[in-house]
């Protein structure tokens, strides 16, 4: 039952070793302390587990953590020593391994541990920057989709209004872009079900007075969407087999950095749209697994199912704008 988290563990410690001691440049800050962070829940999971055991280790004779801790210290602050005697290591090495296995050697329980499989897990393996990346997009198409439901929240006072803005938001961002964008087509997917089920329900006034009272601090955020989501989309490209993600990691900044924005733009409004409903916990939990199927095979593959849907969302969303005259003032 502990097997693969010891493997995994002691696995992602080396290369946790391997990449300090060579200074490896492929691996940034942010991606080692990701790793680490993730090492650590290995090893919290196999303090779990051994919890269960604890008092047949005792009763075997094992003196407790902080006791066999303090005896074996001096093995691991030598770690990144580089005046290490390397002969020497590899002689200590040999006799310990003798001493510890020739016994069993050739053995039924040899044979049985020697069948245990080998892990291999993705902790900066060959695809953990790229995964760590597809990661980071996830989390920034959940965090511009929060936005845009804040926005709807904050516009609800006029129905009208918010869905111009909803309009405008989604032609900005989609200009220029692929048609299938699928970074554009779940914003769209969000706009929709934040409206089919938190705002057209309240049957609230399509026209008070032709302009919603915050539709002007809105509008302040649309410069970062427009330059915010094509990026994230090019990312997502990329990452799906199209291109480079090289610069995977300065993109993502630049991202963050219109998140960001658009967040303190919203600060402003966010009294107003938590009185109107917004409650980000509900909506996050809601959307995530919307944007988790990002880079899923089959999402790749429903194209024409997608289109489909796309067709009937603006059909339900922009059909009452489709034949006024002109929007509001952005």
């Amino acid at each position: 039952i502990i097997w693969k988290d010891f493997v995994c563990g002691i696995v992602v410690l080396h290369r946790l070793v391997l990449v300090l001691r060579r200074k490896d440049c492929s691996f940034d800050d942010r991606l080692l302390s990701s790793a680490i962070a993730k090492h650590k829940q290995e090893l919290k999971s196999l303090e779990d587990k051994l919890r269960f055991a604890k008092d047949v280790s005792e009763a075997n004779g094992f003196l407790g953590r902080e006791t066999v801790g303090s005896s074996i210290f001096h093995f691991w602050k030598t770690l990144f020593d580089e005046e290490a005697d390397k002969e020497a290591t590899k002689v200590i090495r040999k006799r310990i391994l003798r001493d510890l296995f020739e016994p069993i050697s050739g053995k039924t329980w040899d044979m049985e541990i020697r069948a245990l499989p080998l892990y291999s897990p993705y902790v900066l393996g060959k695809d953990f920057a790229k995964q760590e990346l597809k990661n980071e997009v996830v989390r920034l198409g959940v965090d511009f989709s929060l936005h845009v439901a804040q926005l709807m929240f904050l516009l609800c006072d006029d129905i009208r209004s918010m869905l111009w803005f909803c309009y405008k938001l989604w032609r900005v961002v989609k200009r220029d872009r692929n048609p299938n964008s699928p970074v554009v087509e779940r914003l769209l997917r969000v706009i929709h079900y934040v409206y089919l089920k938190y705002i057209k329900p309240k049957n609230g006034v399509y026209l008070n007075d032709g302009l919603s009272v915050k539709l002007r601090l809105a509008g302040t955020t649309l410069h970062y969407f427009e330059f915010g989501v094509p990026s994230l989309d090019l990312l997502v490209m990329s990452l799906r087999g199209e291109g480079s993600f090289l610069d995977g990691r300065v993109r993502t900044s630049m991202v963050e950095e219109k998140v960001k924005k658009i967040e303190e733009k919203l600060r402003r409004g966010k009294a107003v749209s938590e009185a109107n409903g917004f409650r980000k916990e509900a909506i996050e939990c809601t959307i995530s697994g919307l944007w988790e199927s990002l880079f899923d095979k089959e999402a790749k593959e429903a194209t024409q199912t997608l289109k489909t849907i796309k067709n009937g969302i603006l059909g339900d969303l922009f059909l009452p704008l489709h034949n006024e005259v002109a929007p509001p003032p952005p």
